[in-house]
């Protein structure tokens, strides 16, 4: 052991060696190129990511299907909302309404309490007998009860915003809001923001419990290394119990930033969690050190990432409009007729250069999504 640190501290004070002897060769021809290549690829790494984020800090074109079955008549879908409280799921909750009402189908909400409550919820749901159930971000393994108990009812579910792959298989279909690429886009942003020089910390979960966190996050790391213009320097691990806890999630944040000098930005998970991360930070005095990246396209982040409220970029995706996917991918389903693989719905980055117009508070989609289902379901 001593010996190894020993190796390791002669390798240091050689290379420390080496760069003193190379600056002394530039200063005494009287350049650095050291410094020169290093503002050279700095320049090319936000060069690049500036290329990378150009379609998305724009309104999206139209990538959902072309065609539709015909409309199913007299159907009824519950909508499970699993934690009312959170914005993103009220918002499907109402686009839910909207596009059956548009479909004339019948649209219950059965909402939980907490989240202990929801197996008993989605019992109720299964218990109604309809013809759909549609819900949001609850990958088949975190209850394996309610996966259990779907699967046994045969009721055709689709699901708004989970990782498609194996462990949620059993789903019916899965509106995919594309993961990695959100974490690709969180990745590009601390990227802009920081010139180059991103050392990101990032909060998620254990492995294995949130695969489509875990997924984003892997695009986090990724966009840093392809593009040179950062890397996550430190991981802070975290459990439902104190994510669902704001002041513990406040307090828990702060200390992961204070440990963590070198950090000069923050990812704190959805928009949700940078709800309370970001008012936690701003007391501690750390804001102005570290720039807090967050997903989902909440109101108050977004105009926190606008106005210079301490987040300083979020991506965010049209609640409105995956729900409506998804009801045409019921619609699909009771024509047995397969949904589609991707049903287009968009993700856009929003930074302070590439801010949400004033005077809104969500992004809509930049694109009248709902003619464009009216029209493929032939319904006004």
């Amino acid at each position: 052991m001593l010996r190894v640190r020993h190796i390791s501290m002669t390798l240091v004070a050689l290379t420390a060696a080496a760069v003193t002897f190379t600056a002394c060769s530039d200063a005494s021809s009287g350049g650095t190129p050291k410094a020169a290549n290093s503002s050279a690829q700095s320049g090319a790494a936000l060069a690049r990511t500036e290329k990378f984020v150009a379609p998305y800090v724009k309104a999206p074109v139209w990538r959902g299907p072309a065609t539709s079955p015909p409309v199913a008549q007299a159907k009824h879908i519950v909508y499970v909302n699993q934690l009312p409280t959170q914005p993103l799921f009220r918002a499907i909750g109402t686009a839910a309404k909207e596009a059956g009402q548009t479909l004339g189908w019948n649209v219950t909400e059965l909402d939980a309490t907490t989240l202990n409550d929801l197996p008993e919820v989605f019992n109720r749901a299964i218990a109604q007998k309809p013809d759909g159930i549609v819900f949001s971000s609850l990958s088949a393994n975190e209850f394996p009860t309610i996966t259990a108990a779907l699967v046994k009812s045969k009721i055709p579910t689709v699901v708004i915003g989970v990782l498609p792959n194996k462990v949620n298989s059993s789903y019916t279909h899965i509106v995919d809001l594309h993961y990695p690429l959100q974490g690709q886009l969180i990745g590009a942003a601390a990227v802009l923001d920081r010139r180059a020089g991103a050392k990101l910390g990032v909060l998620g979960f254990a492995p294995g419990f949130d695969p489509s966190g875990e997924a984003l996050i892997a695009g986090i790391k990724s966009f840093l290394t392809t593009s040179g213009g950062g890397s996550v320097v430190a991981t802070k691990t975290i459990d439902v119990a104190t994510i669902t806890d704001p002041a513990a999630v406040g307090q828990s944040s702060v200390a992961f930033v204070q440990s963590n000098p070198a950090l000069n930005a923050f990812y704190a998970g959805y928009d949700g969690t940078s709800s309370t991360v970001v008012p936690a930070l701003r007391q501690a005095g750390l804001l102005n050190r570290v720039g807090v990246l967050a997903y989902q396209g909440d109101a108050q982040q977004l105009g926190w990432v606008r106005d210079g409220g301490g987040q300083v970029a979020d991506v965010a995706w049209s609640k409105a409009w995956a729900a409506w996917a998804a009801f045409d991918d019921f619609n699909r389903i009771f024509n047995n007729a397969a949904p589609p693989a991707d049903d287009g719905v968009p993700v856009r980055l929003f930074t302070k250069k590439y801010p949400l117009t004033a005077g809104n508070t969500t992004w809509s989609g930049d694109f009248a999504f709902r003619d464009k289902y009216k029209a493929l379901w032939n319904v006004s």
